[in-house]
């Protein structure tokens, strides 16, 4: 076991790789006519800066790979410090607004030559979350079961948070960080009286600003009755499930979707699960959920052999994002959740969040390299001497 746990990392990061490879190669398949359409004949837009990003992504992961992890720790507090502030700069006039929802960064406004530099500051709060509870609980690892310390304080963190993300209208992604958090805290020693009665406020809340909105009412309705409207609220999810059906065992063939000609909305993010499903078939998905499956399973793995708290904390929230961001995508695409608006991680076109996903997965990796340093004090020196 000792041989196969030395080759996990290179396994881990040749599946990152190899899905990132498959999801450029499928951005460009799915957006090509749009991108003809939309920019004067460019096919090639969207697949030129998903390239853009796959490479300031496998930057950050090699920074992130570099960085030392006492510094990490340092900085934790100022990560999840910057990443509220950016929440709140979102509501600014450097915020956009992008389908109803304001959720969006854009140095468009600064200069019109950074416009390409948008970015959601919810993908970064994924992630400085997982960090800050990760320090916090290093900090009070025989009090993690107490009420204040183990269970307020890391409520009132992750509220902060989620409550600035729900402002900008954005449901999915509070409610997959309030899952991940939960589970953080769970795996640091919170009580599980605890986790429930948060998980049942978070619910709660869930369930109002659902209400609350109409439109989230009709997309539960539609997920639940989608030919009720299936020119309406229900046409995304029939369209998937008809792409995903027309491609059968085999496929189409790669380049040879009818869906992706503006019949599947957002065919290239959020749906491109669908596009897999008919140009590659049933053998296209299973293999994307087998390469899922398998790289949760060497994350799982190495995560299990951390032993510094704040690491092996820290990995396992990130171990949770893309295993539930994947599971809630084809979940959605599917028609077996309703529709949250999240990408398939590593695969979905998407600037930020694959720079700040890649970036995550280069930090994991130093984590499980890292080893806690023994340090002999002078102190510790002598009491070996008198005890023999």
């Amino acid at each position: 076991m000792k041989a196969i746990d030395k080759i996990l990392p290179w396994v881990f990061f040749c599946l990152i790789l190899a899905l990132c490879s498959f999801g450029a190669l499928m951005v460009y398949s799915s957006s090509v006519y749009v991108a003809e359409r939309v920019y004067s004949g460019n096919q090639y837009y969207y697949f030129k800066r998903e390239v853009m990003w796959l490479i300031m992504g496998f930057g950050a992961m090699a920074l992130m790979y570099k960085i030392p992890i006492d510094l990490v720790k340092r900085l934790a507090p100022i990560i999840y410090l910057t990443s509220l502030l950016c929440l709140i700069l979102v509501f600014t006039p450097l915020g956009v607004t992008v389908n109803g929802a304001r959720r969006w960064l854009s140095l468009e406004n600064i200069n019109r030559y950074l416009g390409f530099l948008r970015f959601q500051p919810s993908e970064a709060l994924k992630y400085s979350m997982i960090l800050i509870l990760a320090w916090w609980y290093e900090r009070i690892k025989r009090e993690s079961g107490t009420f204040v310390k183990g269970a307020l304080i890391p409520a009132v963190i992750m509220g902060i948070g989620l409550a600035l993300a729900f402002l900008g209208k954005d449901l999915g992604t509070p409610l997959l960080i309030a899952i991940v958090g939960g589970a953080v805290c769970f795996a640091a020693g919170m009580r599980f009286s605890y986790i429930a009665a948060g998980a049942v406020a978070v619910a709660s809340l869930g369930c109002y600003y659902i209400i609350k909105e109409p439109y989230r009412v009709k997309r539960v309705m539609a997920f639940l009755h989608p030919m009720d409207d299936p020119t309406g609220d229900g046409y995304q999810n029939l369209q998937a499930l008809i792409a995903i059906c027309s491609g059968k065992i085999t496929g189409l063939g790669i380049g040879n979707s009818l869906m992706k000609m503006e019949y599947l909305p957002e065919a290239h993010t959020d749906f491109i699960y669908a596009v897999i499903g008919e140009e590659l078939g049933f053998c296209g998905t299973a293999a994307v959920i087998a390469a899922f499956f398998l790289l949760i399973a060497v994350m799982w793995r190495l995560v299990s052999k951390i032993d510094d708290t704040f690491c092996r904390l820290t990995a396992f929230g990130i171990t949770l994002v893309i295993g539930s961001q994947a599971i809630v995508n084809m979940g959605v695409v599917t028609a077996t959740l309703p529709n949250k608006g999240m990408g398939l991680p590593f695969v979905s076109y998407g600037g930020s969040s694959l720079l700040f996903l890649l970036g995550a997965c280069g930090l994991f990796l130093n984590m499980v390299k890292n080893k806690p340093k023994v340090q002999i004090t002078k102190r510790s020196v002598v009491s070996r001497t008198s005890a023999r």
